[in-house]
């Protein structure tokens, strides 16, 4: 059998060539982020992300890079405690509100990268840990063996199927920044599946396809949040406004929203 191409070092070379690995304070980034990115969520809580799972009243789930806590406060609805971890601390305060109106207190935050906690030394081990959009690490290989290792039962990753954004965001991003690929997207599912493969670890794969549906007030609340998402050169403020003009839809109310339809990933295994 011919060898197979080393997964782990394609994924290196793509996130190197955008340039994320030499982010050294993410969590200051996100901070800035926080406010636009809870609202980015829109009508989508991750309920249904939740459903596909096996989560039961005496999991203990681990959340990495739990955001806002779209998965977080479902799953804490469902699980017996939730551990978000998370390396930026407004975006932590923001999940904590949302676990506050949520009437729930069974769960816990940690300000860290999953990059600097060493399963069994920083953390605990939890029956069931999960991972969505989170898996923006250099060295995939290590940061997926440890995943496995925080792990009892199951861990569940998402994922992007397919291309990162859709054609119109591939063509504002070109606009903006000059070249798609200059600071884009990842590399798909396929490629954490097979650096799982390399470990031992033969995964599940379910496809599903999403719609995020996010209210705006006008075009240019729209525009403000993606240029604190994305942060854009100076002097290109009209592109991403006339972008939006486009591509929001009339709620009929005197508003907009913006509907985003993509493939997901969902690769699990169980221990």
């Amino acid at each position: 059998m011919e060898p197979l191409p080393d997964y782990n070092e394609l994924w290196r070379a793509a996130i190197e060539a955008g340039g994320r690995e030499k982010i050294d304070d993410p969590g200051a980034v996100w901070d800035r982020r926080a406010g636009a990115y809870d609202r980015a969520r829109g009508e989508e809580k991750g309920a249904d992300e939740v459903s596909m799972m096996t989560i039961g009243p005496d999991d203990t789930v681990l959340d990495i890079g739990a955001g806002t806590g779209r998965l977080a406060v479902p799953m804490a609805r469902a699980a017996r405690h939730v551990t978000a971890l998370d390396p930026s601390g407004k975006m932590l305060a923001v999940l904590r509100r949302h676990m506050e109106e949520a009437g729930l207190r069974n769960y816990t935050c940690m300000k860290a990268r999953w990059e600097d906690v060493t399963p069994g030394v920083d953390i605990g081990p939890h029956t069931v840990v999960v991972a969505a959009n989170a898996l923006g690490f250099a060295d995939l290989k290590r940061e997926l063996e440890k995943i496995d290792a925080a792990a009892t039962r199951a861990a569940y990753l998402f994922w992007h199927a397919g291309e990162w954004r859709e054609a119109d965001e591939r063509e504002l991003w070109r606009d903006v920044f000059g070249a798609e690929e200059e600071r884009g997207g990842y590399p798909d599912y396929l490629f954490v599946v097979h650096v799982l493969h390399d470990l031992g670890i033969y995964a599940n794969v379910t496809i599903t396809g999403t719609e995020t549906v996010t209210p705006y007030p006008s075009p240019e609340a729209a525009a403000a949040d993606w240029t604190r998402m994305h942060e854009p050169p100076a002097g290109k403020e009209e592109v991403v406004v006339e972008h939006f003009r486009k591509a929001l839809e009339p709620d009929g109310n005197g508003g907009y929203v913006l509907v985003r339809r993509r493939r997901r990933a969902m690769v699990w295994w169980e221990k």
